[in-house]
């Protein structure tokens, strides 16, 4: 692989993943609690938790998908100068995005322990997402 897209490793992917899933976070739940429903029943057992649950991983979703492909990153990427492109080192394409993105819900199986495992035993940086896109998360600001 040229220098251009060598795969960013995933002790300086995990910040940036942390800082995207707080953020998401935030657009789900605040608005919820804003709305009047109480934080007990967003963070306990029952159904407003498995409610706000879809809701946030239609954000997840949506927020990924929309910032990957017109920006090649996501704020948590740009905190800590990384980007998403195709595997080629080009800019991500819609197809792509929304491929690597439709399947965070099996890379984030197990707390992302899929994801991580993929990462490790493919030995190319790219989780399950990654292939199906045909992309790779690299060092450097588009």
């Amino acid at each position: 692989m040229p220098d251009e897209v060598t795969p960013a490793p995933l002790p300086v992917r995990t910040p940036a993943f942390l800082v995207d899933q707080a953020l998401v976070l935030l657009l789900g739940v605040v608005p919820v609690v804003a709305l009047g429903t109480p934080l007990a029943e967003v963070v306990s057992p029952g159904r407003t938790r498995s409610l706000v649950f879809v809701l946030l991983m239609g954000i997840a979703f949506g927020y990924h998908l929309l910032l990957e492909w017109r920006w090649g990153q996501t704020p948590g990427k740009r905190l800590f100068g990384l980007r998403v492109v195709s595997g080629d080192g080009s800019a991500l394409r819609f197809r792509g995005s929304l491929l690597r993105n439709a399947l965070r819900l099996v890379d984030g199986l197990g707390y992302w322990s899929v994801a991580v495992g993929v990462i490790l035993v493919r030995g190319d940086g790219r989780r399950l997402g990654d292939v199906a896109g045909d992309s790779l998360v690299v060092r450097g600001r588009s």
